[in-house]
């Protein structure tokens, strides 16, 4: 399964949420996705923590009673989904959960926030590496909304430092088309919170399958180099790039989970017809998208590739 989000033929930043339990695929009624690339992506994350942890794990006023809620969600949600993967164990208000792909355990108390772990800061930070998925935590008040967490080792050019304790409106406001989205957004907020799961997707185009492209490169590394995607010419290679997208609701503390996974597809694994609503699907973007993807002055390079097909 492939997930090809612009299969119409047209470029939209609407939300387009799809409720989890009316997914057509059983995949997609899952809130984390493990596959054959499960130890890559491990080791990503293993890699941006021995680099600078602070630079992809934030926080910004999370609540102690979000952050156990967001933890007993996710181990809820890892045994119901993986049980051969997955043990969790309680013996008398301690906590264990093992994870059978790496042999790691992780312990915590009742209070679902500290972990007796060497790696981990806190039991969010050890689950959030025990998956693909990033992670993070969007927490309401009246009217009033943050980013409170974020965990985030397959940065997609953009910084969480940049977001964390930031509205919606302003954590999204770079993103071009979604202007009046960004002056009405509570409503969409409170639905997440109240109601879901839900998914949805986003894409973009990349020249290599790196998952980290924080906008800021490790010590070492030419930065034009790491950012990819400036030069398309007749050997780069060209891949689709798709963030499956997760919203999961805890009106208890009213706040919800976000998740992201990423999906790389080589322009090869398209076929002449998906390669085809592809280029549709770019053609169709405004001059300030075609500048957020990187692609401004792209489009006939573009063409030129996909036409190699």
């Amino acid at each position: 399964m492939k997930y090809l989000p612009f299969l119409d033929g047209k470029y939209s930043t609407a939300p387009g949420l799809t409720a989890m339990a009316k997914a057509e695929h059983a995949a997609d009624r899952l809130v984390f996705q493990l596959d054959q690339q499960y130890d890559s992506y491990i080791k990503n994350k293993s890699e941006c923590r021995e680099e600078d942890f602070h630079k992809y794990f934030v926080e910004a006023d999370l609540r102690g009673e979000t952050a156990a809620a967001v933890n007993r969600h996710i181990v809820r949600q890892l045994v119901a989904e993986y049980p051969a993967v997955f043990t969790w164990k309680d013996q008398n208000g301690r906590h264990t959960l093992l994870n059978a792909l790496t042999g790691e355990s992780l312990e915590w108390a009742e209070d679902w926030i500290d972990i007796r772990h060497p790696a981990y800061v806190s039991l969010f930070d050890g689950l959030c590496s025990q998956v693909q998925e990033d992670i993070a935590i969007c927490q309401l008040d009246g009217d009033r909304d943050w980013l409170a967490a974020i965990h985030l080792c397959a940065p997609n050019h953009w910084a969480p430092a940049e977001k964390v304790g930031r509205p919606f409106g302003v954590v999204h406001g770079v993103v071009p088309g979604m202007e009046k989205l960004n002056q009405q957004y509570f409503k969409m907020l409170v639905t997440a919170v109240q109601k879901g799961p839900f998914f949805r997707f986003a894409w973009g185009l990349a020249t290599d399958i790196r998952l980290n492209h924080h906008p800021n490169p490790p010590p070492g590394f030419d930065p034009a180099a790491w950012q990819g995607r400036s030069v398309l010419t007749e050997g780069t290679q060209l891949y689709l790039r798709v963030e499956r997208q997760t919203i999961n609701g805890l009106p208890d503390c009213n706040a919800f989970l976000f998740t992201i996974r990423t999906y790389f597809y080589a322009m090869e694994e398209l076929t002449a017809e998906e390669q085809r609503a592809l280029l549709m699907a770019v053609e169709s973007m405004s001059p300030e998208s075609l500048e957020y993807k990187g692609l401004t002055g792209k489009v006939e390079q573009l063409r030129t590739l996909l036409s190699r097909g």
